[in-house]
């Protein structure tokens, strides 16, 4: 190959690579009406009132049903790619059939969606075992590119996350949806500390 051409090959991945980086953008969560969170930060999550949270297989048949779920984690990370952490509180109680077993709370991450207010949050690591009524009982676990679903923002409002994902659950649960929403919340003395919570880039 020519030199010239090599070069002109060369110009145009450099250009390439730039403009992808350029546009990445880095995810920052923010509180209070849009102040960015510049520190570790613990994240709250309750399952909203009067939902529960729904395991079925991809065709509906119903596997468990938990009207109360927690999770609390916080943030290791607070600016980049994405804002991610440990999980130290992840719990299903309430449930149709029972207990369900957390070994593993695993870790989060949310990333921002275009400029926000909304981010898609994933999970990894989590496993949890799960008694059915259908199918019997089965182990439920995250890996490292498992989306959840989407953390929507708002600056003046109740931020929720929206879950709905498929998670593998063994031989015979295979493909498990979970449906669920949460009310976000972060420690503080005023709603807007407390609830005003979004994602942007």
């Amino acid at each position: 190959m020519k030199l010239t051409k090599m070069l002109g090959v060369a110009a145009v991945t450099a250009m390439a690579l730039m403009a992808f980086a350029s546009t990445a953008s880095a995810t920052t969560l923010s509180t209070n009406g849009g102040t960015p969170i510049s520190g570790a930060v613990t994240l709250e999550a309750s399952l909203t009132t009067n939902t529960t949270a729904l395991l079925s297989d991809t065709t509906g048949a119903l596997a468990n049903t938990c009207t109360r779920s927690n999770f609390e984690g916080t943030t290791s990370s607070f600016s980049g790619t994405t804002v991610s952490g440990p999980v130290s509180i992840l719990s299903f109680t309430g449930c149709t059939f029972g207990p369900v077993v957390v070994h593993n709370t695993g870790t989060f991450r949310i990333e921002v969606i275009a400029t926000g207010p909304n981010g898609t949050v994933g999970s990894s690591g989590a496993e949890v075992t799960v008694p059915t009524g259908l199918f019997g009982t089965v182990n439920c676990k995250t890996n490292s590119i498992t989306d959840l679903g989407t953390l929507i923002g708002s600056t003046t409002g109740t931020a929720e996350i929206d879950i709905n994902t498929v998670l593998t659950c063994g031989f015979f649960l295979p493909s498990a949806r979970w449906n669920a929403t949460y009310v976000l919340t972060v420690p503080g003395t005023t709603t807007e500390e407390r609830h005003h919570i979004s994602v942007v880039a």
